[in-house]
């Protein structure tokens, strides 16, 4: 099939273009980055819109391991996200990042290419490989381009990040061990995982639950996040936040399908997910940086997620696909905005910044549709996937799996509080410079598909 031979290319696209970055010169960098991100975008579009699909490479083959990638229900939606939200990051890159811009692009296309081989891997050992070389070029988007405190928030970051992958690997060793035939291929595991050992499985999927709640993250494995969004430079937020934190909501939706003892535990991580939503609602609220503000809301949204997945049913399930789209491109366009702020006024701070409206009419609307978009008005996507999860939540769980509507809520009255006291405020901050029209292109862009998404779901809710 044509879509199979468009399949490695999602991947290897970021890597050839690794050729090109070095060959041309420092200037030209970033232009590479754009292509290689343009080209990726094509290409897993053309994939997606083929249908299901698969490609095998042999590898290690007396041990299991292969580049197995597979287009399915489950990943396709998380692989439109990551092409948009990395097409999204690569546009304003020339803007935030104007120092060893070779090495950003060598992070950036090796951070490109691992995380979608994430979502495409179908072989339980190279998805490890590609979510560990994902957390490593974060590691490092911060540590060498962050803010003043980047050096704590990078370590702090990957200490986090190395825990959950270990606690993965230690996880996927055990599968592997236990199974029989062994193997590391999920399309096999799917239907042999079941007859591991109930003591085993409940092992399991303890050491891959905390290492998925660690990763997206839910409370009380939450803490890096909003340093390391408080640190890093806009297009690592962007992506951190956009993609990487999908991760864990598509190992837990892998997880919950794989071991039948861990649904039945199910109830629990819903529990875990409601007190994070609420809990990192009421601390966005008291936060005075507009950037460490957003970083809570992430926390609340990947909470509402994790209720989805917890139902474990179809419109759970479905929701939280879409959550995890909408979420992506939502507060990757947030993010976009705030880290514009700092760049046009020198300060994320909520109390210095008045009256954006008077100065960056664009910039304004984006970051209040933006904003809407987050908390899932009508007509965007966040709305389709909140109701498909509170849905599926609700036919799980009764009333309680509707608890986290009190997140949304307070995360909403948080951003008009935002908007009327920076953007819309009659009080007016002199900036500093003028943003880059860049910008405006790809929050332009973001807005587009979170908007389409939300009108015409069926295009995506159709490969389910």
């Amino acid at each position: 099939m044509l879509s199979s031979l468009f399949l490695p290319l999602i991947i290897v696209i970021p890597l050839l273009s690794l050729l090109a970055l070095f060959l041309l010169g420092e200037d030209r960098s970033h232009d590479v980055v754009k292509a290689s991100a343009v080209l990726v975008f094509i290409a897993t579009l053309a994939t997606v819109f083929q249908g299901s699909s698969s490609f095998i490479l042999p590898y290690l083959a007396s041990v299991g391991i292969s580049l197995h990638l597979v287009v399915n229900s489950f990943n396709s939606i998380l692989l439109i996200m990551a092409a948009i939200v990395y097409l999204a990051a690569s546009l304003v890159g020339d803007y935030f990042i104007k120092r060893n811009r070779k090495m950003y692009g060598l992070f950036f296309l090796l951070a490109e290419a691992s995380s979608l081989g994430v979502f495409l891997s179908y072989n339980l050992f190279m998805f490890y490989v590609f979510w560990e070389i994902s957390e490593i070029m974060m590691f490092f988007f911060i540590f060498v381009y962050g803010g003043t405190m980047r050096r704590y928030a990078a370590f702090k970051f990957i200490i986090y990040s190395l825990t959950s992958s270990l606690l993965l690997l230690i996880g996927i060793m055990l599968i592997y061990a236990n199974v029989n035939p062994h193997t590391f291929d999920l399309s096999l595991l799917m239907q042999s995982a079941q007859t591991i050992q109930p003591g085993m499985q409940l092992g399991i999927s303890v050491l891959l639950l905390i290492s998925f709640m660690i990763k997206m993250p839910v409370f009380p494995f939450h803490s890096w996040l909003p340093d390391a969004h408080t640190e890093a430079p806009t297009t690592g937020s962007m992506i951190l936040a956009g993609v990487l934190l999908k991760f864990g909501g598509y190992g837990l939706l892998l997880l919950l399908s794989m071991l039948p003892v861990a649904r039945h535990y199910s109830l629990y991580i819903m529990a875990f997910a409601v007190f994070s939503t609420v809990y990192s609602a009421l601390a966005a609220i008291k936060q005075s940086n507009i950037k460490r503000a957003i970083a809570y809301t992430s926390i609340t949204d990947m909470g509402i997620i994790a209720v989805g997945l917890a139902a474990y049913n179809a419109l759970g399930s479905m929701g939280a696909l879409y959550g995890m789209l909408s979420h992506g491109i939502a507060i990757s366009l947030l993010f976009l905005i705030a880290g514009t702020l700092n760049e046009t006024y020198n300060t994320f701070d909520i109390n210095k910044i008045k009256g954006v409206i008077a100065n960056f009419t664009d910039m304004t609307y984006l970051f209040i549709i933006g904003a809407l978009a987050a908390i899932g008005i009508p007509l965007t996507s966040g709305f389709i996937g909140d109701i498909l999860i509170f849905l599926g939540s609700y036919g799980t769980f009764g009333l309680i799996g509707l608890l986290p509507i009190t997140g949304i809520l307070l995360i909403g009255a948080m951003m008009l509080w935002i908007i009327e006291r920076v953007f819309v405020s009659r009080k007016e901050t002199e900036p500093y410079a003028e943003p880059d029209r860049s910008v405006l292109y790809s929050g332009s862009m973001l807005l587009f598909f979170s908007i389409l998404f939300g009108i015409v779901p069926f295009i995506l809710l159709g490969f389910r």
